[in-house]
Order: structure tokens, then C-alpha cells, then sequence
């Protein structure tokens, strides 16, 4: 009789694959994702490849990780958006902040492979901006039964949102008006938001 093949036990670890996904993540901005091999991953983290595979079935693993590392980042700008101790318009503008510092480094390249090459794990990005507008959604209907905002319907305001941030999650798009995702993310948000403030000091 033949031997069974063995599958290969893998580690978890979540911490230690976390930090190498962190030290790769800065790679695949520059480089984006179509020509990285698991040998480029083992030099990298300056592993042997057999390590590598201990912690990480495939490239797709590593990806999906890196995603949902950056997701995760970005957030917690929520935290900031509905801060309730302080001062509502000051939240809009630290999130603002927030989210400007935490999408700086997302790539065009990155972008472009991501979405044409892992649609599965694009999927992530799309649920993302879902979540995000609800968030916003609930920040909008705050401001306008305080007083703070037009009285515009919340969902119409999202409804906007939701094509800008398509749009920005699209490197066609982008590469297309010559704009960083950052470039294009401070630009709609400030412009939207002094457009609806009654209180433009």
C-alpha cells in the first residue's frame, strides 16, 4: 500500500504572522501584488521558504491578511466620527485626519492588482465602504437633528458618499485623473463638508 499523503501541519501564531504580514504590507505598496512569489516572501522576512509555508498555506493567505490588517487600521476612525465627548464638527475633521494618515500609503499599483487579481478578497474592500457609510450615515442624522447640518435626507448625503468612495476604491479611476487615493479622499471630503455646514467659521 501506498503512504497517505500528509497535509502540512501549519502554525498559527497569529502575532508572529501578523508582524511579518506588517513587514511585507510596505512591499506590496511599492511593488504591488502581481509578481510577488513565496520565494520574495521568504527573503523579505529573511525566513527559508519551508518556513514560510509552516505559517502560511499560500500568497492569497498573505494578502488576505495584509487587507484585513489595513482595514482593521482604518476603522477605527469611527472611533474618532463618533466620539460623543467632543465637539461634533471637531470629529469630523480628526477622523479626517485620522483616515488621511492611515490611506496615505495605499498605492494605485496595489489597488489595481488587488481588485483584477484576489476579487475574492476585494470583496473585503466593498463590505468596507459599507460599513463606513453607515457610520456616516449615522454621523450625518446626528448633525441635522442638532441643528448643525442642512436639512438634507441622510441617505441622499450617503448616496454621494458611496459613488465618491467607488470611485476611489477604483485605480482607473484614479490613475486616470492623475490622483493619489489620498489626493482625492481630503479633496471630496473637505469639499462636501463645507458645502452642507450652515456655520462656515
Amino acid at each position: 500500500m501506498g503512504r497517505k499523503s500528509l497535509k502540512k501541519k501549519r502554525k498559527e501564531h497569529p502575532e508572529k504572522k501578523e508582524q511579518w504580514v506588517r513587514q511585507l504590507i510596505p512591499h506590496f505598496q511599492k511593488n504591488g501584488l502581481r509578481n510577488f512569489t513565496m520565494d520574495d516572501v521568504s527573503k523579505l522576512l529573511n525566513l527559508s521558504k519551508a518556513t514560510v509555508y509552516k505559517y502560511f498555506k499560500s500568497r492569497e493567505e498573505i494578502v488576505e491578511m495584509g487587507v484585513a490588517i489595513k482595514l482593521e487600521e482604518i476603522s477605527h476612525f469611527r472611533d474618532k466620527l463618533m466620539d460623543k465627548h467632543a465637539p461634533y464638527l471637531d470629529r469630523y475633521f480628526n477622523s479626517l485626519e485620522y483616515l488621511t494618515a492611515h490611506i496615505s500609503d495605499i498605492t494605485n499599483i496595489f489597488l489595481s492588482d488587488l481588485k483584477h487579481l484576489y476579487p475574492k478578497i476585494w470583496e473585503s474592500v466593498n463590505a468596507f465602504i459599507e460599513f463606513a457609510l453607515e457610520i456616516l450615515q449615522d454621523y450625518y442624522s446626528e448633525g441635522i437633528s442638532k441643528g448643525l447640518l442642512e436639512d438634507v435626507d441622510p441617505a441622499l448625503m450617503v448616496m454621494s458618499d458611496r459613488f465618491f468612495l467607488q470611485a476611489l476604491s477604483d485605480p482607473d479611476f484614479l490613475i486616470s485623473h492623475q490622483l493619489t487615493i489620498n489626493e482625492a479622499f481630503q479633496k471630496y471630503f473637505r469639499m462636501k463638508f463645507f458645502g452642507i455646514v450652515k456655520d462656515k467659521k
